[in-house]
């Protein structure tokens, strides 16, 4: 059966994020159909479904589980899925259950009971969390405080812990003899970092990205790639241009400030100019743009659309300040740019709820529960959090 090559092969990581897109509502008829097959067959995914089920019944009915006789805990679900199916999409998780307990797997059952509503769960910015550096012969360096110290040390550059939140390179004499090295300096979720190049430039990362950059620089350009969210103070030079590539787009300059936005997960691909000129172009599309200062280029990577407009500095560099800014935007969007620094998964109990549009102006150095306090207290909707997931309800 198709189900069997789609699902045999899935981690415990992708059983999760596969039952999650089910409770949400985001997948198809035929998907579903699938889903059910699979999940019939599969014990850990089973106890994985029932531990995600209990979690949406705290948001949504405060029922509480018992183990009773199977046919009378398939009755009530049945009952409960005819009685729901079309006022509530979350209810979707019942019809599954019901396969589970006709099935003989497992059974449960539930009882309305009166709960005061779940209150927020306090959630600190993670501390475990550090930035790696990656070395071209695939040695790969944990940066903590530990590592003041010179890290490594080349007949080219010197690579040491500046502070404990800044790498340094510093190029010698001899730095342009050789074949060029290149470094990735990767920051996870719940952290950022900053970075000066061999040339003096300076990089400020944001959580969730990457930049891969050479020791040193040379043969006439000073090129980077970049995965994520940067903002960049380039030094000038101009025989040596500066060159940010990303999947879909090159970036040259030569010596100016900008940041650019380019995470795999989002369709866009934002770029704003603080100061100097940048010039801009998208190879798959054959476009072309440059950018003066306070203005900003947006390009979709699905439709190939490319605009710009004068813009906002402040909210587009609002992370590098230590500050979370948004203006009008979907929550989807925001909990995607929040989870990236929080280290959480979110899971909404109506596909709808994704498009719901908030304002929001915080210190990104919050605990995330007063973020989400002041969220729920506009527009009605209501957030749960269980073992490092936000369940989102109205």
């Amino acid at each position: 059966m198709k189900y069997e090559y789609k699902y045999e092969m899935m981690d415990k990581n992708e059983k999760e994020t596969r039952i999650r897109e089910y409770l949400s509502g985001e997948l198809g008829e035929k998907e579903e159909r699938e889903f059910n097959e699979w999940l019939v067959g599969d014990v850990e995914a089973q106890q994985i479904f029932k531990e995600r089920v209990k979690q949406y019944d705290l948001i949504r009915w405060a029922k509480r589980w018992e183990y009773i006789d199977d046919e009378v805990a398939r009755k009530q679900v049945v009952d409960r899925v005819r009685r729901y199916r079309l006022k509530i999409g979350i209810v979707r998780y019942a019809a599954v259950i019901a396969v589970i307990l006709v099935s003989g797997v497992m059974v449960w059952n539930w009882k309305y009971r009166s709960v005061e509503p779940a209150t927020l769960a306090t959630v600190s910015v993670p501390l475990t969390n550090v930035p790696i550096l990656k070395l071209a012969d695939g040695e790969e360096i944990p940066i903590s405080s530990r590592n003041m110290e010179i890290i490594r040390s080349s007949r080219r550059v010197d690579i040491q812990l500046a502070d404990s939140g800044r790498l340094e390179y510093v190029a010698k004499s001899d730095s342009m003899v050789g074949q060029v090295e290149y470094n990735t300096l990767v920051i996870p979720r719940g952290c950022e970092f900053s970075l000066v190049l061999a040339d003096g430039s300076r990089v400020w990362l944001n959580a969730g990205s990457s930049l891969k950059y050479p020791e040193t620089f040379s043969n006439g350009e000073r090129r980077v790639y970049l995965e994520g969210e940067a903002y960049f103070e380039v030094e000038h030079d101009g025989n040596a241009p500066f060159i940010v590539n990303t999947r879909s787009m090159d970036l040259r300059v030569l010596g100016t400030s900008f940041n650019i936005k380019a995470y795999d997960d989002e369709s866009t691909v934002i770029t704003t100019l603080v100061s100097g000129k940048i010039r801009q172009e998208f190879p798959e599309v054959g476009k072309d743009v440059t950018l003066t200062p306070s203005r900003q280029s947006i390009f979709d990577r699905v439709t190939g659309k490319l605009e710009t407009k004068q813009t906002d500095v402040q909210a587009a560099l609002a992370w590098k300040e230590g500050k979370i800014i948004a203006n009008n935007e979907r929550l989807e969007d925001i909990f995607r740019q929040l989870s990236r620094w929080y280290d959480f998964k979110v899971v909404y109990t109506q596909p709808s709820l994704k498009d719901v549009r908030f304002y929001l102006h915080s210190n990104r150095y919050a605990e995330v529960h007063t973020i989400l306090e002041y969220l729920q207290t506009t527009k009605g909707i209501h957030f749960t959090y269980a073992e490092k997931t936000i369940y989102v309800s109205q």
